[in-house]
């Protein structure tokens, strides 16, 4: 890779559809079962629609949307509020940890493109939309198929989440990345390709 001002200095993969589990699936599944124990059914397209958000925010936009919220209320007999969200957010925690070894399995060609951006001089960083326990999991199982990016940073780890810039700004921080400029956000999500541009990334969809 040359050295000019506008040479790659670092990748930022998500995890969860970019990297991993391809479509998401374990996510999503996690969401349609902790809310069918919380007394509302939701399908897999509604579970998807905040995909990329953190996790609490997840649950959160999905109590908002107005056919989730009236399901809830028609269950519960009240309108869903802040300790809804996070009595659901804190059953979810141990779903989602419990099943992110069943759809771990690198997406075909993900080693194989990190060797080579660093063949080319790149650095390469995790993010996710995930807490850092989830993140955990995930970094551990990748690791034995190949795939280890120099730092991992989970939404549990900044102020905010996705789309606001705060996790890909850490991992250019935590990496030593001299300009934002030279970083590409590649992302499988709205609020994650929102993430790389407001982070000043060139950023990629996939």
């Amino acid at each position: 890779m040359s050295k000019t001002d506008n040479a790659v200095e670092a990748v930022i993969f998500d995890w969860a559809g970019t990297v991993v589990d391809y479509g998401s699936r374990a996510p999503a599944g996690a969401f349609v079962e902790v809310f069918r124990r919380h007394g509302v059914e939701i399908s897999i397209p509604e579970a998807r629609g905040p995909m990329g958000s953190e996790k609490r925010a997840h649950v959160a936009e999905l109590l908002a949307n107005p056919a989730i919220a009236a399901r809830f209320e028609k269950a519960h007999g009240h309108a869903p509020g802040e300790a809804d969200i996070d009595a659901i957010y804190k059953d979810f925690i141990p779903l989602q940890i419990g099943v992110l070894k069943d759809f771990a399995e690198l997406i075909p060609g993900t080693a194989e493109t990190a060797a080579w951006l660093r063949g080319r001089g790149a650095k390469i960083a995790g993010n996710t939309g995930y807490n850092a326990e989830m993140s955990a999991v995930n970094e551990k199982l990748a690791a034995d198929q190949g795939y280890a990016p120099d730092v991992c940073v989970a939404a549990s780890d900044v102020p905010r989440g996705r789309p606001a810039p705060d996790m890909a700004l850490k991992c250019a921080l935590d990496l030593g990345i001299n300009a934002v400029r030279r970083c590409v956000k590649v992302d499988d999500t709205i609020p994650g390709i929102l993430e790389g541009l407001n982070a000043g990334m060139w950023t990629v969809g996939v």
